[in-house]
């Protein structure tokens, strides 16, 4: 999971390419699909958005899509995730570096926001447990299997002690950052980074003590 037999970091969701039958995914196609949603989401909205509408956009086969994307909540999903880059392990050496660079990563993620976009998906996400679900799948899911990654070497280290949680861990360390960008309006300047380092790796210690 860390790393490639190249030493690539390898991408959380990544997984070894297999050689199937018959025609292959055209990366080509899926660009188009995901542009042509956004087009579509940042003109209509998320319930005005339909497949045919995002066919027609990409100029594809309803065959093409769906084989891809069955449903209207993974395909926007998928069309949101497309915006950010992909997350990948993070090993520093030590549980305080892994924090700086999980939540440097998180921010990053946090600050691309599409204006046209970001309030009409805040609505559908607390109304939508669907759609919610399928954001979840393509943006917590992936950075809390990092997240185990990295508190499980902590704990190898003697850094922290057993029975902390990712799902725990996530909201002291995500915590503070997602208030201060989605519900302060403000930056998470590298001041303010620093800050949360620092109360995270207090918390997490407080809550799983290293054995002595």
């Amino acid at each position: 999971m860390t790393a490639s037999s190249a030493g690539r970091p390898l991408a959380v969701d990544e997984a070894p390419e297999r050689a199937r039958p018959g025609r292959q995914r055209s990366r080509a196609a899926d660009d188009s699909i995901l542009s042509a949603t956004l087009e579509v989401l940042a003109a209509d909205g998320y319930g005005g958005l339909t497949m045919s509408a995002v066919i027609a956009a990409a100029g594809v086969s309803s065959a093409t899509l769906y084989r891809r994307w069955p449903t209207k909540q993974q395909l926007v999903a998928a069309a949101l995730a497309s915006l950010h880059a992909a997350v990948v392990d993070i090993d520093t050496g030590s549980l305080a570096g892994d924090i700086a660079e999980f939540l440097r990563s998180s921010a990053d993620t946090m600050s691309v926001r599409r204006a046209d976009l970001a309030e009409d998906v805040a609505v559908e996400l607390r109304r939508n447990p669907e759609f919610r679900a399928a954001v979840n799948e393509k943006f917590v899911v992936p950075r809390l299997v990092v997240l185990g990654h990295i508190l499980d070497r902590a704990r190898n280290r003697g850094e922290l002690g057993p029975g902390l949680s990712a799902e725990v861990a996530m909201s002291f360390i995500n915590g503070p950052l997602h208030h201060r960008v989605f519900v302060m309006g403000g930056a998470p300047t590298p001041a303010f980074l620093r800050s949360v380092v620092a109360a995270a790796l207090a918390s997490l210690a407080e809550l799983a003590p290293p054995r002595r």
